[in-house]
Protein backbone atom coordinates (compact mmCIF):
# COMPACT_ATOMS: atom_id res chain seq x y z
CA UNK A 1 0.00 0.00 0.00
CA UNK A 2 1.13 3.60 -0.62
CA UNK A 3 2.61 6.13 1.91
CA UNK A 4 -0.19 8.37 1.74
CA UNK A 5 -2.52 5.44 2.43
CA UNK A 6 -1.11 4.23 5.05
CA UNK A 7 -0.65 7.90 6.72
CA UNK A 8 -4.56 8.48 5.89
CA UNK A 9 -5.63 4.88 7.48
CA UNK A 10 -3.58 6.28 10.50
CA UNK A 11 -5.29 9.16 10.63
CA UNK A 12 -8.92 7.41 9.90
CA UNK A 13 -8.38 4.78 12.75
CA UNK A 14 -8.32 7.49 15.45
CA UNK A 15 -12.04 7.11 15.44
CA UNK A 16 -13.07 3.44 15.27
CA UNK A 17 -16.12 4.17 12.97
CA UNK A 18 -13.67 4.91 10.34
CA UNK A 19 -11.35 2.42 9.14
CA UNK A 20 -9.31 1.01 6.11
CA UNK A 21 -9.23 2.63 2.33
CA UNK A 22 -10.38 2.36 -0.49
CA UNK A 23 -8.03 3.58 -3.17
CA UNK A 24 -6.63 0.04 -3.77
CA UNK A 25 -9.97 -1.64 -4.97
CA UNK A 26 -9.91 1.14 -7.70
CA UNK A 27 -6.35 0.22 -8.46
CA UNK A 28 -6.75 -2.16 -10.92
CA UNK A 29 -9.87 -1.28 -12.31
CA UNK A 30 -8.25 1.72 -13.65
CA UNK A 31 -5.04 0.47 -14.39
CA UNK A 32 -6.66 -1.45 -16.72
CA UNK A 33 -8.77 1.81 -17.83
CA UNK A 34 -5.47 3.16 -18.90
CA UNK A 35 -4.20 0.37 -20.30
CA UNK A 36 -7.32 0.18 -22.32
CA UNK A 37 -7.03 3.61 -23.89
CA UNK A 38 -3.33 3.93 -23.58
CA UNK A 39 -1.89 5.40 -26.74
CA UNK A 40 -3.69 6.74 -30.06
CA UNK A 41 -2.71 6.20 -34.19
CA UNK A 42 -4.22 8.61 -36.12
CA UNK A 43 -3.16 7.51 -39.27
CA UNK A 44 -4.90 3.99 -38.78
CA UNK A 45 -8.59 3.41 -39.12
CA UNK A 46 -9.70 2.32 -35.92
CA UNK A 47 -10.41 -1.62 -35.39
CA UNK A 48 -13.14 -3.09 -34.19
CA UNK A 49 -12.78 -4.92 -30.77
CA UNK A 50 -14.51 -8.09 -29.54
CA UNK A 51 -17.50 -6.46 -28.00
CA UNK A 52 -18.71 -9.91 -25.91
CA UNK A 53 -14.93 -9.70 -24.35
CA UNK A 54 -15.28 -6.37 -23.19
CA UNK A 55 -18.49 -6.85 -21.83
CA UNK A 56 -17.30 -9.98 -20.14
CA UNK A 57 -14.22 -7.53 -18.79
CA UNK A 58 -16.00 -5.26 -17.31
CA UNK A 59 -18.72 -7.80 -15.65
CA UNK A 60 -15.67 -9.77 -13.72
CA UNK A 61 -14.12 -6.27 -12.80
CA UNK A 62 -17.23 -4.96 -11.17
CA UNK A 63 -17.20 -8.68 -9.31
CA UNK A 64 -14.00 -7.87 -8.14
CA UNK A 65 -14.50 -4.61 -7.78
CA UNK A 66 -17.45 -5.12 -5.29
CA UNK A 67 -15.80 -8.01 -3.36
CA UNK A 68 -12.87 -5.63 -2.45
CA UNK A 69 -14.62 -2.91 -1.23
CA UNK A 70 -17.01 -4.53 1.38
CA UNK A 71 -13.55 -6.21 2.62
CA UNK A 72 -12.06 -2.80 2.98
CA UNK A 73 -15.16 -1.16 4.36
CA UNK A 74 -14.83 -3.80 7.18
CA UNK A 75 -18.55 -2.82 8.48
CA UNK A 76 -20.77 -5.83 6.86
CA UNK A 77 -22.22 -3.69 4.69
CA UNK A 78 -22.99 -4.96 1.29
CA UNK A 79 -23.56 -3.84 -1.89
CA UNK A 80 -27.43 -4.04 -2.78
CA UNK A 81 -27.57 -4.87 -7.05
CA UNK A 82 -30.12 -3.46 -9.33
CA UNK A 83 -30.10 -4.86 -12.79
CA UNK A 84 -32.40 -3.27 -15.15
CA UNK A 85 -33.26 -3.51 -18.58
CA UNK A 86 -33.70 -1.50 -21.90
CA UNK A 87 -36.75 -2.60 -23.60
CA UNK A 88 -36.61 -4.64 -26.98
CA UNK A 89 -33.36 -6.19 -26.23
CA UNK A 90 -31.45 -2.67 -26.52
CA UNK A 91 -29.33 -3.43 -23.49
CA UNK A 92 -28.99 -3.61 -19.41
CA UNK A 93 -27.20 -2.11 -16.98
CA UNK A 94 -26.11 -3.29 -13.69
CA UNK A 95 -26.49 -0.29 -10.43
CA UNK A 96 -24.41 -1.56 -7.28
CA UNK A 97 -24.54 0.98 -4.55
CA UNK A 98 -23.40 0.07 -1.06
CA UNK A 99 -24.25 2.78 1.90
CA UNK A 100 -23.50 3.64 5.39
CA UNK A 101 -20.01 1.81 5.80
CA UNK A 102 -17.16 2.29 7.91
CA UNK A 103 -15.15 3.24 5.28
CA UNK A 104 -17.66 4.26 2.73
CA UNK A 105 -20.54 6.43 3.27
CA UNK A 106 -21.79 5.77 -0.26
CA UNK A 107 -20.46 4.03 -3.01
CA UNK A 108 -21.42 3.08 -6.97
CA UNK A 109 -19.90 0.94 -9.15
CA UNK A 110 -22.13 0.65 -12.11
CA UNK A 111 -21.92 -1.21 -15.91
CA UNK A 112 -24.11 -0.58 -18.85
CA UNK A 113 -24.48 -2.44 -21.90
CA UNK A 114 -26.56 -0.81 -24.47
CA UNK A 115 -27.38 -0.74 -28.25
CA UNK A 116 -28.61 1.91 -30.76
CA UNK A 117 -28.68 3.94 -33.50
CA UNK A 118 -27.12 7.61 -33.75
CA UNK A 119 -29.03 10.12 -33.88
CA UNK A 120 -27.96 13.00 -36.34
CA UNK A 121 -26.81 15.74 -33.77
CA UNK A 122 -24.77 12.69 -31.98
CA UNK A 123 -23.45 11.73 -35.69
CA UNK A 124 -22.45 15.59 -36.44
CA UNK A 125 -20.67 15.95 -33.61
CA UNK A 126 -18.48 12.31 -33.73
CA UNK A 127 -17.93 13.16 -37.77
CA UNK A 128 -16.79 17.01 -36.97
CA UNK A 129 -14.09 15.25 -34.98
CA UNK A 130 -12.43 14.13 -37.64
CA UNK A 131 -14.32 10.56 -38.02
CA UNK A 132 -15.30 9.51 -41.52
CA UNK A 133 -17.12 6.04 -40.53
CA UNK A 134 -19.72 8.42 -39.23
CA UNK A 135 -22.32 8.98 -41.87
CA UNK A 136 -22.99 12.88 -40.28
CA UNK A 137 -27.15 12.39 -41.11
CA UNK A 138 -26.90 9.82 -38.98
CA UNK A 139 -29.22 6.36 -38.98
CA UNK A 140 -26.34 3.90 -37.98
CA UNK A 141 -26.23 1.38 -34.95
CA UNK A 142 -24.03 1.55 -32.04
CA UNK A 143 -23.19 -0.19 -29.05
CA UNK A 144 -21.88 1.22 -25.66
CA UNK A 145 -20.36 -0.25 -22.96
CA UNK A 146 -19.20 1.10 -19.84
CA UNK A 147 -18.10 0.75 -16.35
CA UNK A 148 -18.25 3.58 -13.57
CA UNK A 149 -17.33 3.92 -10.29
CA UNK A 150 -17.47 6.61 -7.77
CA UNK A 151 -16.46 6.43 -3.94
CA UNK A 152 -17.22 8.83 -1.30
CA UNK A 153 -16.00 8.19 2.13
CA UNK A 154 -16.70 8.56 5.67
CA UNK A 155 -13.87 10.40 7.30
CA UNK A 156 -13.13 13.77 5.78
CA UNK A 157 -9.10 12.78 5.10
CA UNK A 158 -10.02 9.81 2.91
CA UNK A 159 -10.53 11.86 -0.62
CA UNK A 160 -13.39 10.72 -3.07
CA UNK A 161 -12.06 9.10 -5.86
CA UNK A 162 -14.03 8.84 -9.74
CA UNK A 163 -12.83 6.45 -12.14
CA UNK A 164 -14.73 5.05 -15.63
CA UNK A 165 -13.34 2.80 -18.43
CA UNK A 166 -15.84 2.81 -21.73
CA UNK A 167 -16.29 1.32 -25.25
CA UNK A 168 -18.44 2.70 -28.19
CA UNK A 169 -18.29 0.97 -31.78
CA UNK A 170 -20.39 2.06 -34.68
CA UNK A 171 -19.20 1.32 -38.12
CA UNK A 172 -17.13 -1.53 -37.23
CA UNK A 173 -14.69 1.00 -35.16
CA UNK A 174 -13.76 1.38 -31.86
CA UNK A 175 -12.98 3.43 -29.52
CA UNK A 176 -12.26 3.92 -25.80
CA UNK A 177 -12.50 6.19 -23.08
CA UNK A 178 -12.11 6.47 -18.98
CA UNK A 179 -9.83 7.92 -16.57
CA UNK A 180 -9.41 8.20 -12.64
CA UNK A 181 -9.16 11.23 -10.75
CA UNK A 182 -9.25 12.43 -6.80
CA UNK A 183 -11.06 15.00 -5.12
CA UNK A 184 -9.74 15.01 -1.50
CA UNK A 185 -11.51 16.97 1.37
CA UNK A 186 -8.14 18.38 2.74
CA UNK A 187 -5.15 18.97 0.73
CA UNK A 188 -2.42 16.93 1.48
CA UNK A 189 0.23 17.71 -1.03
CA UNK A 190 2.56 14.79 -0.63
CA UNK A 191 -0.70 12.56 -0.93
CA UNK A 192 -1.24 14.32 -4.09
CA UNK A 193 2.39 14.07 -5.71
CA UNK A 194 2.44 9.64 -4.35
CA UNK A 195 -1.02 9.70 -6.26
CA UNK A 196 0.18 11.55 -9.42
CA UNK A 197 3.69 9.16 -9.16
CA UNK A 198 1.71 6.38 -9.23
CA UNK A 199 -0.59 7.13 -12.22
CA UNK A 200 3.20 8.12 -14.00
CA UNK A 201 4.99 4.73 -13.24
CA UNK A 202 1.71 3.10 -14.65
CA UNK A 203 1.96 4.91 -18.13
CA UNK A 204 5.35 5.25 -18.18
CA UNK A 205 5.09 1.57 -18.78
CA UNK A 206 3.57 2.20 -22.08
CA UNK A 207 4.89 5.51 -23.21
CA UNK A 208 7.50 8.21 -21.82
CA UNK A 209 4.50 10.74 -22.96
CA UNK A 210 1.19 9.00 -22.14
CA UNK A 211 1.18 10.41 -18.18
CA UNK A 212 1.72 13.85 -19.18
CA UNK A 213 -0.73 13.62 -22.03
CA UNK A 214 -3.66 12.06 -20.06
CA UNK A 215 -2.77 14.66 -16.92
CA UNK A 216 -3.43 17.79 -18.95
CA UNK A 217 -6.46 16.73 -20.32
CA UNK A 218 -7.75 16.08 -17.14
CA UNK A 219 -6.79 19.19 -15.70
CA UNK A 220 -8.44 20.93 -19.04
CA UNK A 221 -11.70 18.42 -18.52
CA UNK A 222 -12.50 19.11 -14.95
CA UNK A 223 -11.31 23.02 -14.88
CA UNK A 224 -13.86 25.17 -13.62
CA UNK A 225 -14.05 28.88 -15.18
CA UNK A 226 -16.43 30.39 -13.07
CA UNK A 227 -14.14 29.71 -9.83
CA UNK A 228 -11.21 29.72 -12.11
CA UNK A 229 -9.34 26.64 -10.98
CA UNK A 230 -9.93 23.09 -10.98
CA UNK A 231 -11.66 20.47 -9.39
CA UNK A 232 -9.83 18.20 -6.54
CA UNK A 233 -6.52 17.37 -7.45
CA UNK A 234 -6.72 15.70 -11.33
CA UNK A 235 -5.77 12.31 -12.43
CA UNK A 236 -6.25 10.84 -15.80
CA UNK A 237 -8.76 11.28 -18.55
CA UNK A 238 -8.96 9.97 -22.12
CA UNK A 239 -11.15 9.82 -24.73
CA UNK A 240 -12.12 9.06 -27.93
CA UNK A 241 -9.52 6.95 -28.50
CA UNK A 242 -9.06 4.11 -31.23
CA UNK A 243 -8.54 0.94 -30.62
CA UNK A 244 -4.76 0.81 -31.23
CA UNK A 245 -4.67 1.47 -27.70
CA UNK A 246 -6.47 -1.65 -26.84
CA UNK A 247 -2.59 -3.10 -27.59
CA UNK A 248 -1.20 -1.91 -24.52
CA UNK A 249 -3.60 -4.26 -22.35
Amino acid sequence: MPAFLLRRNVAARQEPSHRGNYQTTAARFTRIAVRRGAATAPEQAPAAVDAVAFESFLLDTQKQILAEAEHLDGSGQKFLTDRWERPNGTGYGITCVLEGGNLLEKAAANISIIKGTLSAARAQSMSSRGRSQIDPAGGQPYSAAALSLVFHPVHPLVPTLRADVRLFQVANCSWFGGGCDLTPSYLFEQDAAEFHGYWQGVCGKYSPDLYAEHKAWCDKYFYIPARKEHRGIGGLFFDDLDAAGAAFD
